[in-house]
């Protein structure tokens, strides 16, 4: 769910503040939960502006940029690689658990492809 835009958080606040609306009303007329008047209205006390908070980047990736570049060259080198290896590998060289789910999703994140070498036909 998109986080509400920063006009309709100073209306909120706004009808508060000047029409004299109670927190219910205000929810009532803006269509939005008791809770989100409350923290806007708490926002606006704080710190002198409702608007939401930037965005906070995120979870930070595992492993390093160098430990990253070394999983892409093994991958590179050899396509069929299994992940049981890249995690032995990557815990042998720079000290760092990772589970194969997250070895997998590492890979992925890479825009690398695991895939099986073809079988010679004959």
């Amino acid at each position: 769910m998109r986080a509400y835009a920063n006009d309709l958080r100073r209306a909120i606040v706004s009808a508060s503040e000047t029409q004299g609306y109670s927190q219910r009303q205000g929810a009532r007329v803006f269509n939005v939960s008791l809770a989100t008047v409350r923290h806007d209205l708490r926002r606006n006390r704080q710190t002198g502006n409702p608007d939401a908070l930037p965005h906070a980047g995120g979870r930070q990736p595992t492993l390093s940029p160098r430990a990253q570049a070394r999983v892409r060259q093994w991958v590179l080198e050899k396509k069929d690689i299994p992940l049981q290896v890249l995690c032995a590998r990557t815990r042998g060289l720079f000290k760092k658990e990772l589970s194969c789910s997250a070895m997998c999703r590492l890979v992925q994140a890479l825009g690398l492809r695991r895939k099986k070498e073809e079988l010679t036909r004959q």
